[in-house]
């Protein structure tokens, strides 16, 4: 350890760790390292590159505020795109030459005698570093079911998350294995060129229209010469969402009710026939799940190559599957649209910190304070922790609500010294957090990724986003410990 230490080592390039480069340049801090463990930047969007990979929430608001683009080709941006933008915004704040790019953390270990990190990489790197910031994106883990017979399936078989470009889908027979927010995507995308795709569908979703359009030349010249059209813009964006679709899923009053009541209206207007209908009718609240927004799912399953199924899987055969009705259907190749391990935070790191805390042992129960600080995790932050995720506005909000707090720590913290906050103040804030979200649609009877075994929700935020914003302004001091 003869190196003097970096001020701080950043874990991924994706949205959170750019935008806590960005602030850390902005007060000086400039001896800081961003590990990313692939070969590209922007995170999710790095990662998933599958047809039809799109945003649900509005551009504008998918964007950092002090970032604004007015270039978006549409109003819920392609994947693509949102990639591109990113490493835009890399390119303007000149943080090429913090990137290590292919470089992924292995294990951190911190040392309380020199209040520093000791970081190991897959390339074999120690690097030390006084304070530790994550990045690591909740949805980010693809989750493979355990399927019987998978292993003698004699086609190709991939996840949503990890898209092969040289895939050939063309007259291909196609079996989609889930039926949420990705498989709403990409079937429309895949039954134009597919000889046959079948949808396997457990649990109907709630779909409402995206009313997704694409911006005039007219209206991305307005954003560009006048600036204020576009803050406009993202204003009444987060107002709609936070006013009006927060309300969903706070209580089941009567926006709840409006809200499922024009998303039957809208199944009822696309689906004629009786019997998909009633396949496609959720038997739970709206809300309890994610809410997904499509234009043209419904329009595509009632194709003629389109099959929906709603039959268990009994097993996988080596060319198709079987299904526990004695169905069976020929399949070519497998995609997997069965989303993320959400309530399973940080697993790919071993974490060692204060008294030999281990971040494995954490995780059976994921509490974090003010969703980005963990008990005897000293001198760390964890980006977009637990209960920052949102079901229903934009994650870049949590992302800036975050950076002025971590700030006000790492400039109070000197060198040598390193935080660690009170676990009476990480059980005080978790009660309330749980209290609050107990009352909520998420907390009712249906299962969902908001959710762990036992009934508890480490993934959601339970208030509107200002809310949290104003929580994070100010650290209140009492709650940690600076030591050394």
């Amino acid at each position: 350890m003869g190196e003097q230490p970096l001020t701080a080592l950043i874990i991924g390039a994706g949205f959170a760790g750019i935008a806590a480069a960005i602030k850390l340049r902005e007060v000086g801090i400039d001896d800081f390292i961003i590990a990313e463990k692939t070969g590209g930047i922007s995170g999710t969007w790095y990662d998933n590159t599958y047809p039809g990979a799109a945003c649900d929430v509005p551009s504008h608001l998918y964007s950092y505020s002090f970032a604004p683009n007015p270039n978006w080709s549409r109003r819920f941006s392609p994947a693509y795109e949102i990639r591109k933008y990113a490493e835009d915004i890399v390119e303007a704040y000149d943080l090429n030459k913090h990137i290590r790019a292919n470089t992924e953390i292995l294990s951190a270990r911190f040392d309380e005698d020199l209040a520093v990190w000791s970081v190991k990489t897959s390339k074999g790197e120690i690097i030390t570093t006084r304070f530790l910031i994550t990045s690591v994106a909740i949805l980010g883990t693809p989750n493979w079911p355990r399927i019987k017979g998978a292993d003698s399936f004699e086609g190709k078989q991939i996840h949503s998350a990890r898209w092969d470009k040289d895939l050939n889908l063309t007259n291909k027979r196609v079996a989609v294995i889930g039926s949420a927010a990705s498989a709403v995507q990409i079937v429309p995308k895949i039954a134009k060129i597919c000889k046959q795709v079948s949808v396997l569908q457990r649990t109907a979703n709630w779909i409402v229209p995206r009313m997704d359009r694409s911006y005039s030349s007219f209206e991305k010249t307005l954003f560009k010469h006048l600036p204020f059209t576009m803050k406009f813009t993202r204003l009444a964006m987060q107002a709609y969402l936070e006013y009006v679709f927060f309300r969903v899923f706070n209580k089941q009053g009567w926006v709840n009710r409006l809200f499922k009541r024009n998303a039957d209206k809208y199944r009822v207007r696309k689906i004629k026939d009786e019997d998909l209908r009633r396949k496609l009718t959720p038997d739970y609240p709206i809300g309890c799940k994610r809410i997904l927004l499509s234009d043209d799912y419904y329009d595509t399953l009632l194709q003629d190559n389109v099959e929906l199924i709603t039959h268990g899987i009994e097993r996988i055969t080596p060319r198709g599957i079987k299904f526990n009705n004695g169905k069976t259907i020929k399949a070519d190749i497998l995609i997997y649209t069965t989303g993320f391990k959400a309530t399973e935070f940080l697993t790919q790191i071993d974490l060692t910190g204060l008294g030999g805390a281990k971040l494995s042992d954490w995780r059976a129960n994921p509490k974090a304070h003010k969703g980005l600080v963990i008990e005897n995790m000293a001198n760390a932050f964890f980006l977009l922790g637990p209960n920052t995720g949102l079901g229903h506005a934009s994650m870049i909000l949590m992302i800036e609500a975050q950076m002025p707090y971590m700030l006000q720590l790492i400039q109070r913290v000197k060198p040598g010294q390193y935080f660690s906050v009170k676990p009476e103040a990480v059980k005080a804030y978790n009660q309330d957090i749980q209290a609050r979200l107990s009352t909520s649609i998420w907390a009712t009877s249906c299962q969902s990724w908001y959710k762990t075994k036992d009934g508890s929700i480490p993934t959601l935020w339970p208030n509107p986003t200002y809310s949290y914003k104003r929580m994070m302004r100010n650290v209140v001091w009492d709650e940690y410990v600076i030591s050394g």
